[in-house]
């Protein structure tokens, strides 16, 4: 019968949908570098806070702009973002990020573990500003892909105006290569698995 290898239960279904969404994520992460990965933790670290509602940490997420419009911007299914994409297109996917969490420097790690990811999530990013010696922000940045790659960077931030500056950045499999960031890294790379896994 065909129907006998299909789950059985809501719990497995969901398991199942989950673990679809993180194939479908570490398929689309096949198509972004480690150079572009880098520019798009950046880009989410340095667009994370806002003016008008200062945010001292937090964990935002990326995912593909399709799924988000739907899943977080409550735009209809059916609704056309002009994004139609092939599927063996080669080029890097339209992606977006938005807020999961907004925390205490000292309580990123522990928000890991009930930040609400999504299952199709492409990465999640992380943030923290310290005050710069010489004057502005800078914003230690850590970030997990769903493909396994680690990323830990810092920004200088002078003016809300002006474009962030790039001091540091490693990429890697390895979490002990983010030396004091490993930990949070790691953190973030189990929430992604637990979440791909329907926990």
């Amino acid at each position: 019968m065909a129907g006998d290898n299909a789950p059985q239960t809501v719990e497995a279904l969901l398991r199942s949908a989950a673990a679809a969404d993180a194939a479908g994520a570490r398929a689309l992460l096949a198509r972004i570098d480690g150079v572009r990965l880098l520019e798009l933790a950046a880009t989410q670290a340095e667009l994370a806070v806002d003016e008008e509602r200062p945010r001292p940490a937090g964990i935002d997420a990326v995912g593909d702009l399709a799924r988000a419009a739907i899943e977080v911007m409550d735009l209809p299914q059916d609704a056309s973002l002009d994004l139609e994409e092939e599927a063996f297109d080669p080029s890097p996917p339209t992606v977006t990020g938005w807020e999961l969490v907004t925390v205490e420097p000292d309580e990123l790690e522990a928000a890991t573990m009930t930040a609400p990811v999504p299952s199709w999530a492409l990465a999640l990013v992380a943030f923290a500003d310290h005050p710069h010696p010489a004057g502005g922000t800078i914003r230690r940045t850590v970030a997990a892909a769903a493909d396994g790659r680690l990323l830990a960077a810092e920004l200088r931030l002078t003016d809300p105006l002006d474009d962030a500056e790039l001091l540091t950045a490693v990429l890697s499999r390895d979490a002990d290569d983010l030396g004091d960031d490993a930990a949070l890294a790691g953190a973030l790379r189990s929430a992604l698995a637990s979440a791909g896994r329907g926990i």
